[in-house]
Formats: structure tokens, sequence, C-alpha cells
């Protein structure tokens, strides 16, 4: 069996396109490596797919595993250098993604953005720095595409000075940040518009539903476009997760999510490895190669449309909490009102 390196380089190669090997023959021979590192994930899959043939047959670990006790992880737990959390209340279980080292993340997230020619602009982020929270996905993501932020280390968000900074701006930008940070901004503000050069655009991450504060996405959309006097298709939606390396992403609405080849999907019926019919809902289970570290396959709770290869996102399944970067931006914002 290959090592955890020869591994990541196999995953490199086929990143770049540079790979003899089929995305099955790989994820195949990654996730059987995870499973002989990784007790929990052994446990789990084979109780319902000891050998795959094929990557629809791998049994994807639904995101709770990540807040088990028991590591997910396929290397030892001295070489863990990096660990991401996903956002949570007070007093509840926080998920952890635990990485041997952020490379594959990185090359992933900038090797997305290349093959699907989203916009090379300067990116602002109404978030803190990596060096103020250094356990979020979402900002390392930010700070890989070379972001700069808007929130100070205190965490107080400062919609004056936001204002006046965005307002100077005369370049196109890429703005960025969770839907419920852009409703804050949106409904705090006191300009009626915040008029971006031309050519700019939003890069939001969803999180339409908080604790306090609910809003669909073409309300949101509508106000958006709105005020920063930019149409609608020049509004992109990121979607991913802390528990994935990799993003998908759509430009305005009602449209599917793209990625890139180390990536696939399915809608499932929920409680089944079954497939969905064309058009029909489901969860949205998510095949990852750049997941070295964890699980290649993961059973989210997010409820999506099967769109031929590609899928539509309508959100969280109703029975689950809110989850995400939108919820701690929310939290972030309730400390300062």
């Amino acid at each position: 069996m290959k090592s955890y390196e020869e591994l990541k380089e196999k995953i490199t190669l086929f990143i770049d396109e540079e790979s003899k090997e089929t995305f099955d023959e790989l994820i195949i021979e990654v996730h059987a490596f995870q499973k002989n590192n990784c007790e929990i994930l052994r446990k789990y899959t084979d109780l319902h797919c000891k050998s795959p043939n094929s990557w629809r047959e791998i049994i994807p670990i639904p995101t709770e595993a990540f807040k088990n006790p028991e590591k997910l992880i396929s290397f030892p737990e001295k070489n863990i250098t990096q660990t991401f959390l996903t956002s949570g209340t007070t007093g509840t279980v926080q998920g952890k993604h635990h990485f041997f080292d952020t490379s594959i993340y990185e090359k992933s997230v900038l090797a997305t953005w290349d093959k699907l020619n989203l916009p090379q602009l300067p990116l602002i982020c109404l978030t803190q720095s990596p060096e103020v929270n250094k356990v979020s996905s979402l900002v390392h993501m930010f700070n890989t595409l070379g972001g700069k932020y808007l929130i100070n280390s205190s965490g107080k968000i400062n919609i004056n000075k936001i204002n006046s900074f965005l307002t100077k701006i005369n370049e196109p930008i890429i703005l960025s940040g969770t839907a419920l940070a852009f409703l804050y901004l949106l409904e705090n503000s006191s300009q009626p518009e915040i008029k971006l050069p031309s050519g700019s655009w939003i890069l939001e991450t969803g999180g339409y539903k908080g604790k306090k504060t609910t809003i669909t996405k073409e309300s949101f959309y509508s106000k958006i476009s709105k005020i920063f006097c930019i149409p609608k298709d020049n509004i992109i939606n990121e979607y991913s997760m802390t528990e994935l390396s990799s993003q998908f992403y759509s430009n305005g609405l009602n449209r599917t999510h793209k990625s890139a080849h180390w990536l696939k999907t399915r809608v499932v019926i929920p409680g089944q490895n079954d497939e969905v019919a064309d058009g029909e809902k489901g969860l949205l289970a998510i095949y990852d190669l750049a997941n070295l570290g964890s699980s290649v396959a993961i059973m989210t709770g997010d409820v999506a449309i099967k769109r031929g290869e590609d899928f539509e996102l309508i959100g969280r399944d109703e029975n689950l909490t809110p989850r995400g970067c939108s919820l701690a931006a929310e939290e972030l914002i309730s400390r300062h009102n």
C-alpha cells in the first residue's frame, strides 16, 4: 500500500491533469489507504461496502463523524499541523478537520479558481485575518486566494469604516463574505448605495438561515445587486464546508454548482446509497480526492436537486441546525450589537 506522501504526489499529478490514472482508480486506492489507517472510517464504511469497485460504491461518512472524540485522520496524530473547526454556538460540539499539511488544500483552492475561469481580481473579505482566526477553513481559503480583511483583530465590525473603504475603491474587486455578514452590512449601512467599480463581483459563501435571521437567496441577491450596483450574474456562491478540501461555485440564480475533475457528487435518497432520479431532491454526497487526510467521501446535511452529473443546491436539511461559517459570522455580529 502506498504511503501518505506517495498518494499526495499522485493526487497532485491528478489535479495537474498529468496522471494516467482514472478518478475511479485513484479514489478507490485513497479510500483503501484511509480505511487502513482510520478505525472509525473502516468500521463505518465496512458495514455497507468493504470493497467498492467504483467511486459510486464508496460509502460517504456523515459530517457528524468529525465531531467524534476519536480523530478522523489517516495519518499519525503527532503529525497534525493544522485543525479547522466547524462553526457552532457555546455548548455545542464542534467538528474538527485535522491536516497533515494544507498543501493539497491550497492547491485545490487555486486550481479550481483557475479551471473555472473565476475573476482574477483583488479579494476583499468581510472576515478577520488568518492571524486572528487560525481555525476557520473559510478564512484560510480567502488567504490562499490573497485576501485582504475588513474586520479587525478585536472582531468589531465597524460599518462606517467598511463603507468608507469600499466607496474609495476605484478598481474592480471581489467583495467576499458569508451571506449573514453581507446582510448585516446591508441592514446597518447608513448609505442606500455603495457603488462598487464596474466589473466588480460579490463572492458569498451561503448560509442564508441563522439563529436570528433568515432570508431567501432570491431576496438576498436582489438586495446585494441593488446596494452594490452590480448585476446578479456577478454574484458568485461558493459552496464547501470545513470537512472538505475543495469547493464548488455557481453565479447568479438557479444555476448548478461546478467544480474541477477531482470532485464528484451524488444526490442520494436519505438513509440509502441509491441515487435519486434526475431532477429529484435528495441529500448531497461529495467525493473529494483532495481530502487525503480524512475521508474522500462525505455525506453532507444539504439538500440538492440532481442535474445530470451536477447539482442545484437547495439548502440545509430543515431538521438540522444552522451550519457553517455564516453562523460564525452571526455569532460575531451578535457580540457587537
